[in-house]
């Protein structure tokens, strides 16, 4: 049996799996051929698709990101992420559209649906989309002008950083993971110290039995050295400090996710250039 391996990526924003621009991973000896190419040739798609679709959207957008891992981003952004990205395998011709603001104040800038909606969630449209179809160019338009853009506005870094803190105000048993934004926006509004949050979560991160693979050992040791290192930067120079901690952790990140390369012919700003006066 020919083992095989993902290529496409599934979990954004990570610029996908497909090696850089648009091309398939180079170590790939192991994936059917046909595979390899019909997921170049997916990106390849879905990048035209979203230069297609850029003008037509509100405000100013870029295209970051590489293969199917692309993203079309809301320019400019701070320390929250605006994005339109499509989920797919390998192994199956269709796959799905989403939506979503990803906050960049947390450990975590992994995508998630918390802040975002997926097409299949939509009452009326198609569930899949196959990228290669020759209504894929209007599925994806139709998905974002009508079901992916009210949510996006619906997210602000205002609302995400209060819906945080009302989280926190919660009862221990009673919270759910918003709270977890809660040290980070703090630092960025300028409204309150970020420590407590910050000890809170360092010590949850702690509590339990060892992760049981490598990359969960990884994740959790990533999670406790973001927020004491906020507590530390917090600790010794303030709220300039803190933030200087939080934009290196945040630019980090993008670049490790490949979504701090932009398409050519774009000029996008670079991520803080509309840094929101929160909490000035």
């Amino acid at each position: 049996m020919t083992r095989r391996r993902q290529v496409t990526g599934t979990v954004l924003p990570r610029g996908g799996t497909t090696g850089a621009d648009d091309s398939p991973d180079q170590d790939s000896e192991d994936v059917p051929r046909e595979v390899v190419m019909s997921a170049a040739e997916r990106a390849r798609r879905w990048r035209r698709i979203l230069a297609e679709l850029r003008p037509e959207l509100p405000g100013e957008w870029s295209i970051r990101g590489t293969g199917v891992g692309t993203l079309l981003v809301r320019e400019p952004f701070d320390w929250s992420l605006a994005w339109i990205g499509y989920d797919g395998s390998p192994s199956r011709p269709a796959g799905w559209l989403s939506a979503g603001v990803q906050p960049l104040v947390t450990a975590d800038a992994g995508r998630v649906m918390t802040y975002g909606i997926r097409m299949d969630e939509v009452r009326s449209g198609p569930r899949t989309v196959d990228l290669l179809s020759d209504e894929a160019a209007d599925h994806v338009r139709r998905f974002v002008l009508d079901s992916g853009l009210p949510v996006l506005d619906r997210w602000p870094a205002e609302r995400l950083a209060e819906v945080a803190e009302r989280d926190f105000a919660q009862a221990p048993d009673r919270r759910r993971t918003h709270w977890h934004q809660a040290p980070g926006w703090r630092v960025v509004t300028g409204t309150a110290s970020p420590v407590e949050p910050a000890r809170e979560l360092a010590a949850l991160c702690r509590v339990g039995s060892a992760p049981r693979s490598a990359a969960g050992a990884r994740h959790r040791a990533a999670r406790i050295a973001f927020y004491e290192g906020l507590d530390q930067a917090w600790q010794q120079g303030g709220r300039a400090e803190a933030l200087r901690f939080l934009t290196g952790w945040r630019d980090r990140v993008l670049t490790e996710r490949k979504l701090d390369r932009v398409s050519a012919g774009q000029v996008a700003p670079p991520a803080g250039a509309g840094l929101s006066d929160l909490g000035s």
